[in-house]
C-alpha cells in the first residue's frame, strides 16, 4: 500500500500529447473517455499512447447524463466500456463514473441517484474493470448516498475538493475532505500552472487492483483459521494515507464487515487493540480486532 501518489486527469481539452505531466511528476492519468451515449473523445486513444510512452498507469473516466436513471445508467456505461475496451484501456485499471450536476438531475434523491451510479458500476465491474466515482464533495454529501456505494466496492471514490481557486503545486491535506471510501484526491483544477487536474492517489490502485478484484470473486471460499490467545494485546502500525482528525494523526485500515464486504475505518496512531483471532479470509491473512465484523486485513497492519 502506498499514498500520495500524483496524477492528472485530461480531457479534449488538454493536448493528445502528455509528457509535459509526467515531467511534472503525473505517475498516472485518467483519460475522459466517453460522454453520454453519443460523443467518445477524439484524443482518448493518443492521449492513452503518450500516457503509455511516458510509463504512466492509464485509467478513463465517463461524463455521465443519466441522473437517478437506472436504465440510463446501464446503457451509458455499456457505451463506455465498449469505448474503453477499443481504445486499450487497461482490464486492470479503473473506470470512473464522473457524475455533475451539470449534465445530471441531481435531485432525484441521495439513494436514488446511489442505486443508477451502482447500476452504471456493475456494467463496468462485469466487464472486467474496477469501478469508480467521481464528483465534488459537496455533491458527493448532499445528494448521493455514498455509504452504499463504498460498502459494495470499498474505496472507489475520487473525490473534487480545492483549497483554494487556481495554481496549486501540491496537495495541503490540512484541507482534505473527509469522507469514507476516498482512493483518489482531486486538489486543484490547475496542478503547477499548467491547466490540468492534479490528483493524488491515496492509495495505490495499480497494485491493488488484482488483489481487490480477488477478494470480492473468492467471496463463497471456505475459511481457514488458526488459533492466537483471546487475551493477546498487540500494537498496530501501518502506513499513513489519512489526514489529520481532530488534530490528531491517523491510520486508515480496512475491515470486513458482516455482510462479507470492506470497510474502512480510521483508528489513532499506535492504538492497542485485543487480538482474538487470525483467519484467512477470501484469500487474505486477517486479524480479529473485536465483534465478529471486525476483521482487519493483515497487508494494512504491521503487527508489533
Amino acid at each position: 500500500m502506498a499514498s500520495n501518489i500524483a496524477g492528472a486527469d485530461v480531457s479534449g481539452y488538454q493536448p493528445s500529447n502528455l509528457t509535459k505531466y509526467r515531467k511534472a511528476g503525473a505517475k498516472f492519468v485518467i483519460i475522459k473517455a466517453t460522454e453520454g451515449t453519443g460523443y467518445t473523445s477524439p484524443v482518448a486513444k493518443e492521449q492513452l499512447t503518450s500516457a503509455h510512452h511516458n510509463h504512466m498507469y492509464v485509467h478513463a473516466y465517463h461524463y455521465a447524463n443519466f441522473g437517478s436513471s437506472v436504465s440510463g445508467a446501464k446503457k451509458e456505461a455499456k457505451y463506455f466500456v465498449k469505448y474503453a475496451e477499443k481504445i486499450g484501456i487497461s482490464k486492470k485499471r479503473w473506470l470512473w463514473c464522473d457524475w455533475e450536476w451539470q449534465n445530471n438531475n441531481v435531485n432525484g434523491g441521495k439513494v436514488a441517484s446511489a442505486k443508477a451510479i451502482m447500476a452504471f458500476m456493475a456494467v463496468v465491474e462485469k466487464a472486467g474493470y474496477h469501478a469508480g466515482l467521481y464528483s465534488s464533495a459537496s455533491l458527493l454529501r448532499a445528494n448521493i448516498d455514498t455509504s452504499r456505494i463504498v460498502k459494495k466496492y470499498g474505496d472507489c471514490i475520487w473525490v473534487a475538493s480545492y483549497a483554494t481557486m487556481g495554481k496549486i503545486d501540491e496537495p495541503d491535506f490540512g484541507y482534505f475532505p473527509s469522507m469514507d471510501g476516498v482512493a483518489i484526491w482531486q486538489f486543484t483544477d490547475n496542478w503547477k500552472g499548467l491547466n490540468v487536474d492534479g490528483d493524488v492517489m491515496l492509495i495505490d490502485l495499480h497494485n491493488d487492483a488484482k488483489t481487490e478484484k480477488s477478494t470480492k470473486q473468492a467471496a463463497k471460499k471456505p475459511v481457514k483459521t488458526e488459533k492466537t490467545s483471546g487475551s493477546e494485546e498487540k500494537k498496530f502500525s501501518g502506513v499513513c494515507y489519512a489526514p489529520i482528525i481532530n488534530g490528531n494523526p491517523s491510520w486508515k485500515i480496512r475491515l470486513l464487515d458482516g455482510d462479507g464486504h470492506w470497510t474502512s475505518q480510521y483508528i489513532p496512531t499506535n492504538s492497542k487493540w485485543k487480538v482474538f483471532a487470525v483467519k484467512t479470509i477470501k484469500g487474505h491473512k486477517c486479524y480479529k480486532l473485536g465483534t465478529d465484523k471486525q476483521w482487519a486485513r493483515a497487508k494494512y497492519l504491521k503487527l508489533v
